[in-house]
């Protein structure tokens, strides 16, 4: 990392941390735990196939994928058929057991033998009798943090379900998952009311929030939503990061700025400051 002009690190907080002491501009990246709002409002059918489309695209590898749904009470039900139709199954409590004894060897570091493999495999490491036509696993959320593995990040087919019943019990629920795991990386919602979706940007602490979209698609930019393409995603502060940016061709090149007099723009003081001077006295 000493020998070169820039550095991108993609992956680890450990090799993060190296890139940022390297003595060398280093752009660094955090873990992902995409955290998913389906609000009473969502075309259910819609978000249940974009849910599906973002858990199983490459087997769950990308740092964008659903990690976490909350759903509204009302749709809670609905949502899970319509989720079970695309292809999920939903793990009883013993199986959730067997499941979590599978992808956590040692109960804090997840099993390689889990990431990136079809669902079908998960669950015969697990135990579980998986139906032929099922492609990702579902499990409910019990606690957020380190009592409940499934609330974190974890590289696989495996999505946790939540339960809200007001809305301002969804926002906690992503304020909470991504300060586990995943802060300053991003979060969704499904829902047809424009005031939520200020809300929720306004208040999570998220560098990039899809809109009724498959989450992992739109994070790394597609070609219906304008993000930068990229599998670098800048989580800010929050993350411990330098920008909350999608890392694009732009952040690779120097640009020199050339600035010719221009005819000078100056402030009006008052305009500015006279609500101040006002209170408080110039």
């Amino acid at each position: 990392m000493k020998e070169v002009d820039l550095v991108l690190a993609t992956g680890g907080s450990v090799m993060v941390k190296a890139a940022y002491s390297s003595g060398k501009p280093a752009y660094g990246v955090r873990a992902g735990n995409a955290v998913v709002v389906v609000d009473e409002t969502a075309d259910i059918k819609d978000a249940a196939h974009k849910i599906f489309l973002g858990k199983t695209f490459d087997n769950a590898t990308s740092c964008s994928s659903e990690n976490s749904i909350i759903l509204q009470a009302s749709i809670y039900d609905e949502v899970l058929e319509q989720l079970k139709a695309e292809g999920g199954y939903l793990c009883g409590a013993e199986e959730k057991a067997k499941l979590q004894k599978a992808m956590w060897l040692d109960g804090v570091h997840l099993s390689k033998a889990i990431v990136a493999q079809p669902a079908a495999k998960i669950a015969a490491l697990a135990g579980i009798d998986l139906p032929d036509e099922k492609r990702f696993i579902m499990v409910l959320g019990d606690k957020v943090g380190a009592d409940d593995l499934f609330s974190g990040e974890k590289l696989s087919v495996v999505l946790t379900v939540w339960k809200y019943d007001v809305f301002e019990e969804a926002i906690d629920y992503v304020d909470k998952l991504t300060t586990y795991s995943g802060k300053g990386h991003s979060c969704g919602i499904h829902t047809s009311k424009p005031e939520r979706i200020i809300e929720l940007a306004t208040k999570a602490r998220v560098s990039r929030m899809m809109v009724n979209q498959a989450q992992c698609y739109g994070n790394s930019g597609n070609y219906d939503n304008g993000m930068p393409f990229t599998l670098t995603l800048g989580c800010g502060t929050w993350g411990g990061n330098i920008t909350t940016e999608n890392i694009a061709w732009r952040h690779f090149i120097n640009v020199t700025w050339v600035a010719k007099p221009i005819e000078p723009v100056v402030p009006d003081e008052k305009v500015i400051f006279g609500t101040h001077w006002n209170k408080y006295n110039r």
